[in-house]
């Protein structure tokens, strides 16, 4: 990491300079928002699989529940996948009860 005061580098982790004491700031992204949006939207995807288009929202419950498993939590994304697979296939079954179709 760069120090702008004395144009020194220190160890990235660091948030103290190594030459002078100085505290340095890092800029670190973190990734739990883009976790949490992951979350957000397999949970939707599940409830509008219930009752619309299960194969396509189904399907894309069960892939942000994949993906919540990789970025967030391992739990949770386990949790989600599981739902999203349900979804899938009561929303399909709840199409075939009432439309005779799977498609809709």
């Amino acid at each position: 990491m760069y120090n702008s005061q004395n144009g020194s580098y220190s160890v990235a982790n660091s948030s103290v300079c190594q030459s002078c004491g100085n505290v340095t700031l890092s800029y670190e992204k973190s990734t739990s928002n883009k976790g949490t949006l992951y979350a957000v939207l397999g949970w939707a995807f599940f409830a509008i699989s219930l009752l619309f288009m299960p194969l396509l929202f189904g399907a894309a419950a069960l892939f942000m529940g994949f993906m919540t498993y990789t970025v967030k939590s391992e739990i949770h994304g386990l949790i989600l996948m599981v739902f999203g697979a349900a979804g899938l296939v009561l929303g399909s079954l709840f199409s075939f009860i009432v439309a005779g179709t799977m498609f809709i």
